[in-house]
């Protein structure tokens, strides 16, 4: 059976860091490792703990002060989007039949939509879970709206194919 509704919100209370924040910070700090390591093992240590400990603290200040939240709702016939921050609210709203095209990433929790107008929205799950029934319903929407597109002409025996053949 189909749903007809899904919603989800984003972040949890129980959010720390994005997983694409968390391989950059990753990738960063190898890479203070690795250039303090010429001055000797004392600071090659100090220094990565250093730039992880001032990276939590102004990360969780920044998520302190702008309280941001995102809740996403996704019926049978349109996709929209309230983002929440301290100071603003604003409303997307994108009818499913325009949307053209979608990229999906389980392994980072994130993705876009693409719609006829060319316009990129972003959209993040807390878990797979979310990501995977968010995924099964466009794909069961592009399903049926493909069902009723026109389907191929199809050539009957021994009519020719003159659209296709090259001329020699």
């Amino acid at each position: 059976m189909a749903q007809t509704k899904i919603t989800w919100k984003f972040p949890l209370s129980s959010y720390v860091f994005l997983r694409i924040e968390t391989v950059f910070v990753v990738l960063l700090t190898v890479g203070v490792f690795l250039l303090s390591f010429q001055k000797g093992w004392f600071y090659a240590v100090i220094s990565p703990i250093i730039f992880l400990g001032i990276y939590v603290l102004v990360s969780f200040l920044v998520q302190k002060v702008r309280k941001t939240e995102e809740r996403y709702n996704v019926t049978g016939t349109h996709f929209q989007v309230t983002r929440k921050t301290r100071n603003s609210v604003r409303k997307e709203k994108v009818p499913l039949n325009e949307i053209k095209q979608h990229k999906l990433s389980k392994t980072l929790l994130g993705g876009y939509l693409l719609t006829d107008q060319k316009k990129k929205h972003l959209v993040f799950f807390n878990t797979k879970d979310e990501l995977g029934r968010f995924d099964e319903h466009l794909q069961k929407h592009y399903q049926s709206r493909n069902k009723k597109a026109p389907g191929k002409r199809k050539v009957k025996a021994g009519q020719k194919r003159t659209a296709n053949r090259k001329k020699r």
